[in-house]
This record gives C-alpha cells, sequence and structure tokens, in this order.
C-alpha cells in the first residue's frame, strides 16, 4: 500500500485540564507501552448494550422517515469489470460534494462513485443536523497562529455553509435549511467563565459573540439548567438525510455515475488502483477516500482514526403550549459545554432533536449498529433535566452512527500514496456536516491543481497522531470513561 499511505505521527503540546481532547486522548494514552497487557482484555471487550453487528436498514432514524428513505428507489449495484477517470468511495457528505464539484472541473471524465447501502446512509444522514461554522480544532490553530490567520482560516472554512446554501437556492435541494445561528450553553459557573473566554477569542478576530445571562437568556431558552449562553451567528440547522439525498441527483444530472448497494471488499492501490466490490470491479488512476469513520475498516488510516459512536432521539412534535413554555423562538442549535455534551436542535416539524450524553467506542473499533439502550436513557433524562416543563414528552426515534475521531480533534484532506493519487477527507470529530462539504471542494482543488484559500487551510495534509495499538483501546476507554462520568457536569470541551 505504500509506507505514505500511514499518516505520520505530529508532535502536539498537552493539556492539563480536562478537554474533548482528553476524552478521545485518553482512549489511547499509554497504549504504545501496553502490548503486554493485551493478554486477557476480552472480558473489558464485551459490551451487553452494543447489538450484534446485523443488517440495519430499517434503522429508526427520523431524518430518514422525513426524507422518505424508506420509499425511495435505490440506484443498481456495480457489476463486472469496468473503468474509470475517477472513483469515490462513500456516498456522504465528502464523497458527494467532492462530485459536484469534481464534475464541474472535469465534465469530460467519468467519474463514478461507490455507496455500500444509499447515499446519505451513514454518517452523513445519522447527525444532529448541526450546521457548524468553523473547523475541529480550530481553537487550537488560533492560539498558535494568532487572530489575524485565525480569521482568515474561519472564513474559509464557511465555504460549506455556501454551498449548503448553493444547493438549497440554484439546485432547489429541500433539506430543511434554516441559518439560526448557534447558542453555547453554561451548566455551571466554570463553564459560564468558559463562555467569556470563548467570547474574547471570537471578538479578537472581529467575529460576533454575545454572552446572555438572566432575563437575556431566558428570552432564547427557559431551562433551569444554564446559567449563561454564548450566542454564535455563524451556523445553522439541516435535515441531514434530506441534504444527501437531494444532492445526489445534482451530481447524476451533472454526469456522476452512482452506484449504491455497492460494498466494496479490498482496495489496491497503485498507479492505477483496483477496487473489488460484492459483484465486480472498477479501475481508475484516482481515487477518492469519503469514509471518515468507516476508513479503518478498508486499512486505511486504521491507527489514526478511531471510530466513536453518538446517539440521538427526536421527540413527538411539541404543542404550542409546550413551545411556548421553553421559549426557543430563534430556533437556533443549542450544545452545552461538558467533554460528554449535548447538542439539540428543533425540528421542521416542531420536535426536538437531542443527541450527545455519551460516545461509546466499541472494542476492536468496532462501528455502531442500531441503538445503545442505556445511551438513549441517558438523553431522555437529560431532556427532561433541561425541560423539565416536558416531562412526559413521548419520544418517537432513537438511532446512531459512527463518527472518526483523533488525539488531537482535527480533521485531515489531503493527498497520499506512492503515486501521490488517493485523495482523501478524514476524521471530522463530530462536525462533519458543513465541513464535509469544505472537504470535498479542497479534494477537487487538490486533484485540479488549484491553489485557494481552502487549499491553505491548516487542514490540508494535516499528520495525525499515531492512536496506539488498537487491542488495547478499550480498556483506557473504560478508564477514562469511568472518570468523566464522575465528574460530568464538571469537565469542560
Amino acid at each position: 500500500m505504500g509506507e505514505d499511505l500511514r499518516i505520520e505521527n505530529a508532535n502536539q503540546s498537552g493539556k492539563k485540564k480536562i478537554t474533548r481532547r482528553a476524552f478521545v486522548g485518553g482512549v489511547a494514552a499509554g497504549a504504545a507501552g501496553a502490548w503486554g497487557l493485551s493478554y486477557g482484555l476480552k472480558r473489558y471487550s464485551y459490551d451487553p448494550s452494543r447489538p450484534p453487528q446485523l443488517y440495519e436498514y430499517f434503522l429508526d432514524n427520523f431524518w430518514f422517515k422525513a426524507a422518505d428513505l424508506e420509499h425511495q428507489e435505490m440506484n443498481p449495484p456495480l457489476k463486472g469489470t469496468q473503468k474509470a477517470d475517477i472513483v469515490i468511495i462513500g456516498g456522504g457528505f465528502t464523497g458527494l460534494s467532492a462530485a459536484y464539484n469534481l464534475i464541474r472541473k472535469f465534465p469530460d471524465k467519468k467519474i463514478v462513485l461507490l455507496e455500500g447501502a444509499c447515499c446519505g446512509y451513514g454518517a452523513s444522514g445519522r447527525n444532529g443536523g448541526f450546521c457548524d461554522a468553523g473547523i475541529p480544532g480550530f481553537m487550537d490553530y488560533l492560539a498558535k497562529n494568532g487572530p489575524e490567520m485565525g480569521r482568515k482560516a474561519f472564513d474559509a472554512s464557511l465555504y460549506g455553509m455556501k454551498q449548503i446554501k448553493e444547493l438549497v437556492t440554484e439546485h432547489g435541494v429541500q433539506c430543511d435549511f434554516e441559518e439560526n445561528g448557534m447558542l453555547e450553553a453554561a451548566i455551571g459557573e466554570e463553564q459560564a467563565k468558559h463562555l467569556v473566554n470563548q467570547r474574547e477569542r471570537y471578538k479578537s478576530m472581529g467575529l460576533e459573540a454575545t454572552l446572555i445571562q438572566g432575563k437575556e437568556l431566558e428570552g432564547e431558552i427557559k431551562s433551569p439548567r444554564y446559567v449563561a449562553g454564548l450566542k454564535f451567528p455563524y451556523g445553522g440547522i439541516v435535515n441531514p438525510a434530506k441534504l444527501a439525498r437531494g444532492t445526489k441527483p445534482v451530481v447524476e444530472r451533472a454526469g456522476v455515475e452512482i452506484r449504491e448497494r455497492t460494498v466494496v471488499m479490498r482496495v489496491t492501490p497503485g498507479k492505477v488502483h483496483r477496487i473489488e466490490t460484492e459483484m465486480g470491479e472498477i479501475s481508475a488512476p484516482i481515487l477518492v477516500l469519503g469514509l471518515n469513520g468507516y476508513a479503518p475498516k478498508l486499512g486505511f488510516f486504521s491507527d489514526r482514526v478511531m471510530p466513536l459512536c453518538s446517539y440521538v432521539i427526536a421527540t413527538e412534535p411539541l404543542s404550542k403550549a409546550q413551545w411556548e413554555s421553553i421559549g426557543w423562538q430563534n430556533r437556533q442549535g443549542i450544545a452545552d459545554l461538558r467533554v460528554l455534551f449535548d447538542y439539540q436542535r428543533p425540528s421542521a416539524d416542531g420536535r426536538i432533536v437531542i443527541g450527545g450524553s455519551d460516545y461509546p467506542y466499541y472494542a476492536g473499533d468496532a462501528l455502531s449498529s442500531g441503538n445503545n439502550k442505556p445511551v438513549i436513557e441517558l438523553l431522555t433524562k437529560s431532556l427532561f433535566t433541561t425541560f423539565p416543563q416536558l416531562e412526559g414528552l413521548r419520544i418517537d426515534h432513537a438511532w446512531g452512527g459512527t463518527m472518526g475521531f483523533t488525539l488531537d480533534f482535527t480533521p485531515s484532506v489531503g493527498v497520499m500514496g506512492d503515486h501521490k493519487n488517493v485523495f482523501y477527507g478524514v476524521a471530522y470529530n463530530g462536525e462533519g456536516v458543513a465541513f464535509g462539504q469544505t472537504a470535498g471542494r479542497i479534494i477537487s482543488e487538490l486533484i485540479a491543481g488549484e491553489t485557494s484559500d481552502l487549499s491553505d487551510l491548516f487542514v490540508v495534509n494535516h499528520k495525525i497522531p499515531y492512536m496506539g495499538p488498537g487491542n488495547v483501546r478499550i480498556l483506557f476507554a473504560r478508564l477514562q470513561k469511568a472518570y468523566l462520568t464522575r465528574f460530568a457536569e464538571k469537565t469542560v470541551r
């Protein structure tokens, strides 16, 4: 596969306080010297709350239902032996965005996208539906490079939001997109102090951010749980499954061939790549990987990217009186500051969609399948802790999905391989709805040999740090989770 298909290690400065990076870092801490502990760890690998790895097409996902996925026709799988100029693996936001941008740059090339289930089936269609501005790892970049460089990177990162708006306004993609901004909420005074610091960082770059408390906070959201909030006007909410499913016909009309129900079995990189599927194979001189947390299952980034699982629930539609009891008239996405944090937003039909509370890691880098009942119970409890006035509200849907995380909480978009012809976007660390769009655009610029503010972003060819041996990660995950759970309200991401 070539040595440079393995992302090299990067030196990272440590932090003493508990952060979201520490949550992921704790999983791998000490792993490099822990080979001797691997024997006898089998009992730590058993998780009774994780469903068996069965086929999960009829996932109880509200976004899938709202997009009427059950009744949509899926494209036929790849069969026989074929050739292409560019093959894209993965029909999520990265793959679809790469296809959308590449076909406009190379209208005469044969571009084929392969998706194992259907476009938007993985994390792209299962998340909380947040369109976050910025990039994971951005605050560390700001601290190291200063406000001027930080603002330049932030402005470039807004491309993802711009592309979503372009799909809506120019191509008619119906995805319930609302650009309402975000609200970071503090649980307790320590988190409130953190919001003050966060506001100053934004203001140093000339970005708008407003700290609210008391009556002003109550005017935004009526919850006894929150003591302060930071209003940030950059960002929005969307039905992610509708966005992915709506982007599919846009790229098909432009000339991209999409093969759904096409499970890739093996990838043999080379000057010309060979991609074997269940019922066929295809070769191409350029390969694009849009797999994120699924990438290790095909042998890519297996010691650099760790799959963590996030779970989400959706309530029944609230009545007018229930909405009035909680406020939230500005309909922005809300997230608190804990490491094991919650994220929540209203849906187009008046539900509350909430995810988080725990982010399980399963032994052997196993993917999530179906639901994790203890996490669903945590989410339900958290919902009614935030809004006790809604006690008794019915939970209509619950689902989960796999994300890709790294030790430094920073994505990487770039090119690798002996022939520098494998392009990728990976490790969005739970914030891939908008950034997946950006990653696809960057990939298209790298393939075209173009330079721009996007191709100069700090995530381009970012070296992902070594995650440690996979067979001992579960032990450190359990220990770190036990510690974080004990101090769940105090740990700040």
